[in-house]
């Protein structure tokens, strides 16, 4: 026998789904605007390599930058732009400059793209910010194996030896900012999945049918969207005075016995 339907019960598994479901996309949404900020910061730090207390120069190498002290001065003065490849050491810092910078440069049109869910449908503006968010996750990913290659640069062997080479690092470390651009990739990844996970439980949201499944038409006026009580227009309803009900008695039992007494006849 088919379970009857509840539409109380219905509206509180519903809401209750509709909140936690908008309680992650509001989570999603904030971790892909931090992931954008923390993206650039590991653009723009020369903070990728570094010396350490055994190393035989000092200085810190980032993926267009290379930083080395200033005595004179007293701070480090840095080397190198990206809006100048020229300026960059080497072919293998080159492109991990242009992969980083691409791929924050793609957060931060997934973030610009977030504006969309005012104009757009929602499940579309998830898919595309989760294939923006995944392009970015792959160029991170090729920028952090290629940046290695050019370790056997001379300047970074001044820093860090001449045991320092291509995935060699040598006597320096790996600094903060490399780390960072490490944790992005899974950090995008998992953004980008999440974001297709949304993507699908919107569409089932938008196109599930009365049968087995609550719908808009299921909860008795209340709105997907805004989850309050519409409006629901009254239906007019004809009422009969009492009197023009007791003389319409009346004259219905009359004309019954009329009928009756000419049957017998």
């Amino acid at each position: 026998m088919d379970q009857k339907f509840n539409p109380d019960t219905a509206r509180v598994y519903y809401f209750r789904y509709m909140r936690e479901y908008r309680a992650i996309c509001v989570l999603w949404g904030l971790l892909s605007i931090i992931w954008c900020i923390l993206n650039l910061v590991a653009f723009v730090q020369p903070q990728w390599i570094g010396d350490t207390p055994t190393s035989p120069g000092f200085g810190h190498v980032g993926v267009f930058q290379h930083c080395y002290p200033d005595n004179s001065q007293g701070i480090y003065v840095c080397s190198g732009s990206f809006t100048t490849f020229d300026s960059i050491l080497n072919d293998s810092f080159r492109a991990t400059t242009f992969f980083v910078g691409v791929s924050a440069l793609i957060m931060l049109i997934t973030v610009a793209a977030l504006l969309l869910f005012f104009c757009f449908k929602k499940t579309f503006v998830f898919y595309f910010c989760g294939i923006m968010e995944l392009i970015s996750a792959v160029f991170m990913f090729l920028a952090c194996v290629i940046f290695p290659s050019g370790w056997s640069q001379q300047e970074v062997q001044d820093i860090c030896g001449t045991s320092s080479g291509e995935y060699r690092l040598g006597s320096c470390n790996i600094r903060w900012a490399y780390i960072l651009a490490i944790l992005g990739i899974f950090d995008a990844a998992i953004l980008s999945v999440l974001s297709f996970f949304l993507a699908a439980k919107r569409a089932k949201l938008d196109y599930l049918t009365p049968t087995g499944a609550v719908t808009k038409s299921d909860l008795n006026g209340y709105s997907a969207e805004t989850m309050s009580k519409r409006s629901m227009p009254i239906q007019p309803v004809v009422t009969v005075p009492e009197e023009r009900v007791a003389a319409y008695s009346e004259y219905s039992q009359s004309t019954k016995r009329q009928g009756a007494s000419n049957f017998q006849l």
